[in-house]
């Protein structure tokens, strides 16, 4: 079931600390009580990522921005549903944060899901771009009953 040539591995310290401080970021911009639920949480970010869209922002403006809301969603997941942060090599030696599933079945990178949907390039099938933090996140809900044919899919 697995796929030989996937490596995953642990983060290092630093990588930690930066997560954190992403984090840390995102729960500043969005004014994050302690009594907010990840799911509240995650509403906010797409509520704030709404309002990114809506402004002119520059391309490396967006890119900070998607790292700082990729971060802070990606600790929501890991809070509602255990996912863990791991680097993923899908077999071509370049290893990439990934949120992993309890089980493995399920990764998803949610640095590049949150700077796809910034950049504008999460097209639906009605050819617009789609803000679907919120959509994806609840999706996660009991993702693990539907064991796929092989682990580390990726989702976004």
């Amino acid at each position: 079931m697995a796929d030989e040539n996937v490596i995953v591995t642990e983060l290092d310290n630093g990588t930690i600390e930066a997560l954190n401080e992403e984090e840390q970021k995102g729960f500043n911009l969005l004014s994050i009580s302690e009594k907010d639920t990840p799911k509240q949480i995650v509403e906010k970010i797409m509520g704030f990522v709404d309002d990114i869209l809506s402004a002119n922002k520059k391309k490396n403006e967006l890119e900070e921005l998607a790292i700082t809301f990729g971060a802070t969603w990606g600790k929501m997941v890991e809070k509602e549903y255990n996912w863990a942060w791991k680097n993923i090599d899908f077999g071509d030696g370049n290893a990439q944060l990934f949120l992993l599933s309890p089980r493995e079945y399920y990764c998803c990178n949610p640095i590049f899901f949150m700077n796809k949907i910034l950049q504008r390039k999460n097209i639906g099938l009605d050819g617009n771009n789609d803000n679907t933090v919120l959509l994806l996140f609840n999706m996660i809900d009991g993702i693990e009953k539907q064991k796929p044919s092989k682990k580390y899919q990726v989702i976004s």
